[in-house]
């Protein structure tokens, strides 16, 4: 029954096609100056901390949540003091039907976001969602034409990307790029339940620039240092330990010859390193070394932020949304989401080097 519903949902929606496709841009560029009117679907902690961070933001209007359980609601509705009630639904197929809708923001388990967003641009609206964009590349290739064919964007929230200490380092002049190690927040490391990747992918495309796209990627293993936090039971204060290990990583290369290597495990981090012709820095060390000086205090975890990194990446998205230009985000997220699935697929047949694709061409 559900299939069928699904499939019905994506027939009566396909007849719209032909009328996105050719809709101004300026009836989108009236809808932000008004603030985008923007639906929520899954409103669990992870959903709950981006409505959080979006109900301050004057470009945004949240009209509209949905979940399928009443406690997530409810507990929703309490941010909305002070604020306009939202529609509330249980069902996201009846939120995407409405018509006083700009935005969704999809935050339920990953292996729906396919299904979801592919069905909210058909239906004519942008898209924001979590790092995962589908469970296979068939998936990922239709999510690249449903928003190239509907004109509606495809944005991928990746708030990790946005710690404030990797902002901070994306100023800083490398020389050139030769190898970068990314995984897990040392200070912060995510659930063993979370199924996003561990890793701030949206930085690493900021960092390697948009000219310079993924070559290779295979599944492999390093002896390296990582990180775990423990409690000391005596204090209980939280203790930083640097173990060494053999550890599972992707290795990607790049167009420009660098080797990127990501964390795949949860349970500790690798942190992140940024290796440069001119400046090296790892980031749980919270230092970096300049040239061929002595390795020094970093200060970079000293700057002060007025914004989250959730808000930063609601700011970005925002910002996209606002000025449409240059590449399409859906290539950005299609790109980054493939990472996790590749490797995986890699791992799966003893670290096989794959040929990464050109998401801009799929």
């Amino acid at each position: 029954m559900y299939n069928q519903r699904r499939r019905e949902f994506f027939r009566n929606v396909a007849y719209i096609l032909p009328v996105l496709a050719v809709m101004p841009s300026s009836l989108f560029s009236k809808n932000v100056s008004k603030g985008l009117r923007t639906g929520f679907i899954g409103t669990g902690i992870w959903g709950r901390e981006y409505l959080t961070a979006a109900l301050p933001q004057k470009d945004l209007d949240i009209t509209a949540i949905c979940d399928s359980e009443d406690v997530s609601l409810q507990e929703s509705l309490q941010l909305f003091k002070g604020s306009d009630r939202p529609v509330v639904y249980t069902d996201w197929e009846k939120l995407l039907a409405s018509d006083e809708l700009d935005l969704v923001i999809i935050a339920t388990p990953a292996h729906t976001h396919y299904m979801i967003a592919k069905a909210a641009m058909l239906a004519g609206k942008h898209v924001a969602c979590g790092p995962v964009m589908g469970e296979t590349v068939e998936e990922h290739r239709d999510i690249v034409r449903t928003s190239q064919q509907t004109g509606r964007h495809y944005f991928a929230l990746d708030e990790q990307s946005y710690r404030h200490d990797l902002q901070a380092v994306s100023n800083i002049n490398f020389g050139t790029l030769e190898k970068i190690y990314a995984g897990a927040p040392y200070d912060a490391m995510p659930p063993q339940v979370d199924t996003y990747p561990l890793y701030p992918s949206l930085f690493l495309q900021s960092l390697l620039g948009k000219d310079n796209r993924f070559e290779t990627i295979a599944a492999t293993t390093q002896q390296r240092d990582y990180i775990v936090n423990k409690v000391d039971p005596k204090t209980g204060k939280r203790l930083t330990i640097i173990k060494n290990g053999n550890i599972p990583l992707i290795c990607l290369t790049t167009t420009q010859g660098q080797r990127v290597y990501l964390q795949t495990e949860k349970g500790y981090s690798t942190g992140t390193h940024i290796h440069g012709t001119e400046v090296f820095w790892i980031d749980f060390a919270k230092a970096m070394r300049v040239g061929d000086n002595q390795w020094e205090a970093d200060q970079l975890h000293l700057q002060q932020h007025a914004a989250s990194p959730v808000a930063m990446a609601l700011n970005e998205l925002i910002n996209t949304l606002k000025n449409p230009k240059g590449q399409l985000p859906v290539y950005t997220a299609a790109t980054h989401s493939l990472i996790g699935l590749l490797g995986r697929q890699s791992a799966m047949q003893g670290g096989k080097v794959l040929a990464f694709p050109d998401c801009n061409l799929i």
